[in-house]
């Protein structure tokens, strides 16, 4: 069973590298779910207290869409999208997918339908731990320990590079990628756009 569980953790990397999204979306279960549910409710309804409340990849997430010309349309995403956009939101990040596998079994008698493992990264036990569930024929994951890894990661970026100034970053990636980018868009909830529109 842990052999299946992690060749079935390789084939959905190998689906990140790819950039296989959908396919990915499908995988995804548990925490994961929940914060894409989190994520589509702060995406339409979240202002600058919500925002400033989540981590650095969400709320660059959220802005990055909510900023464009003519803001992404999530509605009726389902939340393993919301989580796998927000998960991949900051592109140079997404080579740390390379870095994790799977460890043995977190205890004995672990549930073969949902069993726990641990996370390595790099070879290394960092404490954290991954479920699985079975679906199906294969199995779904629970990746908030690798969300939390990609979020810790770009924090440290950022108060590395911008002295922790989240609005300098967001600023900086905007004009070295040449966006068109409304930042007062970006920063006010939809339903208040909506409703300014009506």
């Amino acid at each position: 069973m842990v052999a299946a569980v992690r060749a079935a953790f390789e084939n959905l990397k190998a689906d990140f590298m790819d950039a296989r999204f959908p396919l990915i979306a499908g995988r995804v279960a548990g925490g994961s779910l929940a914060w894409g549910e989190t994520l589509l409710g702060l995406y339409q309804a979240g202002g600058r207290a919500e925002l400033d409340g989540i981590d650095a990849l969400a709320r660059f997430w959220i802005l990055r869409y909510r900023g464009m010309p003519v803001p992404a349309d999530m509605t009726g995403a389902p939340p393993g999208a919301a989580f796998v956009l927000a998960f991949t939101a900051f592109p140079y990040l997404d080579v740390m997918i390379e870095a994790w596998e799977l460890g043995g079994l977190v205890g004995e008698g672990e549930d073969s339908d949902r069993p726990r493992l641990h996370l390595l990264f790099d070879g290394n036990d960092e404490g954290e731990v991954v479920t699985a569930e079975r679906s199906g024929g294969s199995w779904r994951f629970d990746l908030m320990p690798l969300y939390r890894g990609k979020a810790r990661a770009l924090q440290t970026f950022i108060d590395a590079r911008f002295g922790g100034d989240f609005d300098a970053f967001v600023e900086h990636y905007v004009a070295e990628h040449d966006l068109e980018f409304d930042f007062k868009q970006a920063w006010t909830p939809l339903n208040l756009e909506n409703n300014h529109g009506r």
